[in-house]
């Protein structure tokens, strides 16, 4: 069965749902589970996207500080507040303000104008792929088209209280663990990931929660996702998210560029759709926007290879460094930079649509 539609979204997480928030007309978003299921993310992020998106009534708690935990010290970093929210509510309020339809099924394949999935076959002259680390390609072209760099990650809610988003950097053994602490109000995600494709980690939680005294870990959720940036544009469509490698390397954060660039993705494809530019020259824009800043990815990729193999006093001594009055600032504006939170919106609008940088 075909059915015709302006635009359609491929995932119904941040970055497909940050782009139909951005549409007009008819917009079908499509995923394999209910709007607000399957959280895979600790649900940080800087306070200033959930601010500048109208969704501050989403925040669980709202951090100050950072704070790396090596064998030999901790270092506190402040770059700028980070709130820990509620996914599930982020997700549906969110849906909601974009008017458009849904289909829970399974993507098939997926390619401009044309979408199969296992309730049928959808049209659209836009379509968004923001279908994750899986992608909406064909199945016989995903393992060309994820990103180089797959990571895997789990977590665990325990009933804890406290303050600070905690990082504890595990010992270098070329295959190293990255564990978090997150407070979120009446609880803390703690969880744990490698940036080495290695998925066998559930042990390592256990002991992670029991070396913080939190217990047994509770449900566990999880699974991969891309860290290392692609091309943003395969077979006419926009890609968004780990669909297109956009979590940044040795933070693991994916959902601010999610959002930033699904919201310019979505503002691009309603300009196809109101016929102010053509498909070709909307994809091109998006591929330029997202390339002038794959600088900033291309550091922090090389240095997340770095400090995984980086010794444990090394480490700790980079930590301080960064923390410096001199590189603070700077590594500050630099992360912000890479996907900044100023391009976000609370409503579908014409502008902030980012200027393409002269990439170094």
């Amino acid at each position: 069965m075909r059915r015709a539609y302006d635009a359609i979204v491929c995932g119904g997480s941040f970055g497909g749902l940050a782009a139909a928030q951005q549409m007009g007309g008819r917009v079908l978003v499509l995923d394999r589970l209910d709007i607000g299921e399957g959280e895979t993310s600790a649900s940080a992020i800087p306070l200033a996207c959930l601010e500048n998106m109208g969704m501050a009534h989403v925040i669980d708690q709202v951090h100050e500080d950072i704070v790396i935990h090596t064998r030999r010290r901790s270092q506190v970093l402040r770059f700028f507040p980070f709130s820990t929210f509620d996914y599930r509510r982020f997700c549906m309020d969110l849906f909601q303000r974009t008017g458009a339809d849904f289909v829970r099924a399974r993507i098939r394949s997926a390619r401009a104008g044309r979408v199969e999935t296992t309730e049928g076959v959808f049209e659209a002259p836009v379509v968004v792929d923001a279908a994750g680390w899986r992608t909406a390609a064909p199945r016989a072209e995903r393992q060309a088209a994820r990103a180089p760099r797959k990571s895997f990650g789990i977590e665990a809610r325990q009933p804890f209280r406290g303050e600070g988003l905690h990082f504890y950097v595990g010992p270098s053994r070329g295959n190293r663990r990255f564990y978090w602490a997150f407070p979120a109000g009446d609880h803390l995600r703690a969880g744990l990931a490698t940036y080495t494709g290695e998925s066998d980690l559930s042990d390592d939680l256990v002991r992670f929660c029991h070396d913080l005294r939190l217990g047994e870990p509770g449900p566990v959720h999880g699974g991969f996702f891309t860290s290392r940036l692609i091309d943003p544009v395969r077979d006419g469509m926009f890609l968004v998210g780990d669909s297109a490698g956009m979590c940044l390397p040795v933070s693991g954060e994916g959902i601010r560029p999610a959002l930033v660039y699904g919201q310019v993705a979505g503002r691009l494809a309603e300009r196809v759709r109101t016929g102010e530019m053509t498909l070709p020259g909307a994809l091109a824009a998006y591929r330029g926007i997202v390339a002038s800043r794959a600088r900033g990815y291309r550091i922090l990729d090389r240095l997340q290879t770095v400090l995984d193999l980086l010794p444990d006093p090394l480490f700790a001594a980079f930590a301080r460094a960064v923390a410096g009055d001199r590189v603070l600032p700077w590594a500050v504006r630099a992360y912000w930079n890479v996907a900044s939170p100023d391009l976000l919106t609370p409503g579908p609008a014409r502008e902030p649509l980012p200027r393409p940088v002269q990439a170094a």
